[in-house]
């Protein structure tokens, strides 16, 4: 579908990701017992070719959290964390400093699962509320991968049905402290144009 979207959908697509984020704020909240804000200051749909440049260098590293949407919308979702702040996440959710975190512990992995079924659910609940579709979120996979590897990932498996990705830019803070998450949506183009046409948002 490589095309600019209009303002008007690009809204819809902010509202949902505002929307989404604040069901994930609260959700996250309750699980670390303390305050999480989210913020949507970004939406963009970008060609896969464009990603580079927002992963930056290729050996930079980030845990990988991938999972599938099924229903009325196919597409995928990846949420990316830094190493620094999957850590500094996890041990929240765990209640565990960080040095006492150990990336090899299943429970650490676990607790970044779990994130993304909260942060991934939430946006899909908002989106699917938005339009009355039906969406499911598959179960989350994680792998740690350089930038290289990641994009490889992308053109095998990604391009095969989009051409594009959703780039929702989030400001999350847990605790007082920033932190960058990067979240893409990879509808397939069919999917794409039927939530612009079910929401009534045609440019």
């Amino acid at each position: 579908m490589t095309e600019k979207l209009s303002l008007n959908q690009l809204d819809l697509l902010k509202e949902v990701g505002t929307i989404g984020g604040g069901k994930a704020a609260t959700a996250l909240a309750d699980l670390i017992g303390g305050r999480v804000e989210i913020s949507v200051p970004q939406v963009s749909l970008i060609p896969l070719e464009n990603i580079a440049a927002l992963l930056g260098g290729m050996d930079k590293t980030f845990y990988v959290m991938d999972l599938d949407i099924r229903g009325d919308i196919l597409g995928r979702i990846f949420l990316m964390f830094s190493p620094k702040d999957a850590k500094y996440l996890s041990s929240h959710l765990m209640g565990k400093p960080q040095e006492e975190i150990d990336v090899n512990d299943e429970m650490f992995q676990s607790s970044l699962k779990e994130a993304t079924n909260i942060l991934s659910g939430s946006y899909i609940s908002a989106l699917a509320e938005m339009t009355n579709l039906n969406m499911i979120c598959g179960v989350p996979s994680l792998a740690v991968d350089m930038v290289g590897a990641i994009l490889d990932f992308i053109f095998i498996q990604i391009a095969q049905y989009s051409e594009d990705a959703l780039y929702i830019k989030t400001a999350l803070k847990v605790k007082g402290s920033d932190l960058e998450g990067l979240f893409l949506f990879f509808p397939n183009s069919d999917s794409l144009r039927k939530i612009f046409e079910v929401a009534g948002v045609k440019e």
